[in-house]
């Protein structure tokens, strides 16, 4: 069923979302203690946090677009 694919990759991509934002969230953590490299890991996992943030808000997006199809396809919105 298409709307089924259609949750489990938006599923699958708040999954990711958050996988990355765990990710980010550990570098900037660890980018503490360093010099100068440390300032340019801590510059490029704040932009990925907010890249992750991104991704789980359009896969949630997405969720909540197919759910209200689906309740479209099945008569149960006014």
């Amino acid at each position: 069923m298409v709307v089924s694919s259609g949750f489990n990759s938006a599923l699958s991509g708040v999954h990711k979302g958050f996988e990355s934002l765990q990710e980010n969230a550990r570098q900037i953590a660890n980018a503490s203690a360093g010099g100068l490299n440390a300032k340019d890991a801590l510059l490029e996992s704040v932009v990925g946090l907010k890249s992750s943030v991104l991704q789980i808000n359009a896969s949630m997006q997405m969720v909540k677009t197919l759910d209200d199809v689906l309740g479209t396809l099945i008569d149960i919105n006014d």
